[in-house]
């Protein structure tokens, strides 16, 4: 039974109960939280002590001459004595108990139990004996910074976390996650959860559980902080409605040459006019691909669609003016080069690893831009893959078909 339903059998306070318990004058079970504070869960027994010990406070027996009772019952006759001395001192109230007390003989030897049967008939006219305890504001304090502390703790390596994964969030156009760095961090954080979900440990081998599980809080806020750093490094999408919408750090849209080179808008639907004078939209053949890596600064970007025979010639010549005029100005030091890759021909500015060769150097940086067409099907593509670190991932063009 908890102690709420217990103060409305017992008529006591909650403060009263629990100063009792302090006291040593009764022993519940209990669990206990990180800070140390108590839960209790009273028995038959308890209750039916609390009531023996209200009785015997109502009629002025101290909090001493009860836990000597307790231990002793040979001292009642001293203890009673000393009590009705008391009560003669009193006035109405001391004389309704002195009126009760008076009956009993203190020749005889009596236990709690017997005597609280004797006192019993007259408890009914005095008030419930809860106790003046003055609040001890220290303590109050000392318990409100611990779980200030204690929170602050618990918390901090899951917030940390989140402000990380929402900076990377507000980074990536189209954030991939990496599920076992999630599980990964999700163990971190594990004690930081249990202090938050289960906040009552049992009394056995409690302070060893609290303690453990603070170090590890204490532990996981620097590795859970680092490791949530992983949980998104990479942004990727194959959907054509999401053409030309970057990375934020990608440097695709500060590169001039791109941002010529690929159309405003894409190119993957045509409005066909019917024999009845509406139209119908055709959807082309269009594919789109976009991938960003945060920690190696390395993207891929690529369009492809079918165009009809006058856009397909215009869009030749206006890629190919646009090549020679970027060799021309050689503000990015770019080699041109021309070459068949299956059905495709292709114009290419690029520095660093040659294009269309296997990266196997991790000291092969790269920047390629290409202009594919392919004159059977009328079928352009646009590529722009760079890599400003030195790593051995592949440009995804190698990964097409040519």
């Amino acid at each position: 039974m908890k102690i709420k339903s217990v103060c409305e059998l017992t008529g006591l306070t909650d403060r009263t109960i629990r100063y009792y318990i302090e006291e040593g004058l009764i022993y519940p079970l209990y669990t206990e939280n990180y800070l140390g504070r108590r839960t209790y869960i009273f028995s038959e027994k308890d209750i039916n002590d609390l009531k023996d010990i209200a009785i015997l406070r109502k009629f002025g027996f101290t909090i001493d001459e009860i836990k000597t009772l307790i231990k002793d019952s040979e001292t009642s006759k001293e203890i009673l004595l000393n009590v009705k001395n008391r009560t003669f001192q009193t006035i109405l109230e001391e004389q309704i108990k002195h009126s009760v007390l008076s009956q009993i003989n203190t020749e005889k030897t009596y236990s709690v139990a017997e005597l609280v049967k004797e006192l019993s008939s007259g408890s009914s006219d005095l008030p419930e004996h809860n106790e003046n305890i003055r609040i001890n504001f220290v303590k109050k304090i000392w318990y409100a910074l611990k779980t200030i502390v204690l929170y602050t703790i618990a918390l901090l390596p899951i917030l940390l976390s989140l402000l990380v994964v929402i900076s990377k969030i507000n980074i990536f156009a189209y954030p991939v996650f990496n599920p076992k760095i999630i599980a990964l961090t999700i163990i971190t954080l594990l004690p930081s959860l249990i202090i938050l979900i289960i906040p009552q440990i049992k009394a056995k081998r409690g302070d060893i559980i609290r303690y453990v599980l603070l170090f590890l809080c204490v532990l996981s806020i620097p590795v859970s902080f680092f490791m949530s750093f992983g949980i998104i490094l990479e942004s990727e999408t194959t959907n054509i409605s999401n053409y030309r919408d970057f990375d934020v750090q990608c440097y695709t849209d500060r590169n001039t040459i791109f941002q010529e080179l690929f159309p405003g808008w894409p190119h993957y639907f045509e409005n066909v006019w019917q024999t009845d004078g509406t139209f119908k939209t055709v959807y082309l053949d269009a594919h789109y691909y976009y991938r960003y890596l945060y920690y190696n600064q390395l993207f891929d970007v690529y369009a492809e669609w079918p165009l009809n025979k006058d856009e397909y010639t215009e869009e030749i010549e206006r890629v190919s003016d646009l090549f020679a005029k970027a060799i021309e100005n050689n503000r990015y030091n770019y080699e041109f080069t021309e070459q068949q890759k299956g059905e495709y021909h292709c114009l290419i500015l690029h520095f660093g690893a040659e294009p269309f060769a296997t990266v196997v150097d991790r000291n092969n940086m790269y920047n390629h831009i290409i202009f594919a067409y392919n004159d059977k099907t009328n079928t352009v593509r646009y590529i722009y893959c760079y890599c400003d670190e030195y790593v051995s991932d592949q440009p995804y063009y190698l990964e097409l078909d040519w």
